[in-house]
């Protein structure tokens, strides 16, 4: 499985809350690197342990991508949306 950025590669299964709380607490000039980071490690830790992260931590993995999802959205409101950007995700039972 290929990681998507180095920060993200190292990151373990708590890691990546960590990185949405930097992204979110982010001075303006290093936010967009942030966030992608953040994203990257949310999408890594999906990819790794969604079919058997309880629905808790699914959930909690679903809700951190939409928010910077949406905190991207309103951030960078003309940035075109890239057709690899992840849709608003919801949770199928």
């Amino acid at each position: 499985m290929t990681k998507r950025h180095n920060v993200a590669a190292t990151a373990t299964r708590e890691e990546w809350k960590e990185l949405v709380e930097i992204a979110i607490l982010a001075d303006p000039g290093s936010f967009p690197h942030r966030l992608q980071e953040a994203q990257d490690a949310i999408m890594d830790e999906i990819e790794d342990s969604f079919d058997t992260a309880s629905l808790t931590e699914r959930q909690a993995l679903i809700n951190a991508m939409n928010a910077l999802h949406e905190l991207r959205r309103v951030s960078f409101p003309l940035a075109p949306v890239a057709a690899s950007s992840p849709a608003v995700c919801k949770l199928q039972n």
